[in-house]
C-alpha cells in the first residue's frame, strides 16, 4: 500500500524524526565535549602538573546531557535492550499488540517522568541552583531531562502510529 506524503500522520512522523535527529546530534556533540574536557583534564594534571578544579563537575553535567539526549536516537534504531521471552511464545498478531501496548505503556511512563521532573526543573529555575564546586547554573541541565523525556514519548508514540499505519495498510 503506497504512503500517503501528505497526510497529518506521515507529517508528524516526520516532524518527530527531526526531533530526535537533533536530539542525536546534542548527544554526539556532548560525547565530543567530553572527550575534549577529559583529554584536557588529563594533559594539564599529568603534563603541566596544574589539574583543573573544574573539569570532572562540567563533565558530570554533560553525561547527562548524552545520557537523555542519547534515548530517543537508540530506540528510533532499535537499540534498547527488549525482553523477548514473551513475544517468542505467542504467534505475529500477539507480537504486534504486545509492541502496540508496550509502546503505549512507555508513552505514558515518559510523559509522567516529564511532568515530574519539569517540577524539579522548576524549582531548581525558582532558586537558581548551581554547582558547588563552581558557580555554574544546574537548571538547564535539569531543563533536559523533562525535554529528552518529552522527546522518548514522541518516539514511543511514533511507534505507535506505525503500528495503526502498518495494521491498516493490512
Amino acid at each position: 500500500m503506497e504512503e500517503d506524503h501528505g497526510s497529518p500522520r506521515t507529517t508528524l512522523d516526520g516532524v518527530i524524526d527531526r526531533i530526535v535527529s537533533v536530539s542525536g546530534f546534542i548527544a554526539l556533540v556532548s560525547l565530543g565535549v567530553m572527550f575534549a574536557l577529559l583529554l584536557y583534564d588529563v594533559t594539564m594534571r599529568y603534563v603541566f602538573h596544574s589539574p583543573a578544579d573544574w573539569v570532572l563537575d562540567v563533565v558530570q553535567l554533560v553525561q547527562v546531557t548524552l545520557a537523555f539526549s542519547a534515548a530517543a536516537p537508540v530506540l528510533k534504531a532499535g537499540g534498547h535492550i527488549n525482553m523477548e521471552l514473551l513475544p517468542t511464545l505467542v504467534g505475529r498478531r500477539r507480537q504486534r499488540q504486545l509492541e502496540l501496548l508496550s509502546n503505549c505503556i512507555c508513552v505514558a511512563g515518559c510523559v509522567w517522568m516529564a511532568v515530574l521532573s519539569w517540577r524539579t526543573f522548576s524549582r531548581s529555575y525558582q532558586i537558581g541552583e548551581a554547582a558547588y564546586g563552581i558557580a555554574l547554573p544546574i537548571y538547564p541541565w535539569k531543563f533536559l531531562v523533562p525535554l529528552c523525556f518529552a522527546i522518548l514519548a514522541l518516539q514511543f508514540l511514533a511507534g505507535v502510529f506505525r503500528h495503526g499505519r502498518d495494521d491498516a495498510g493490512r
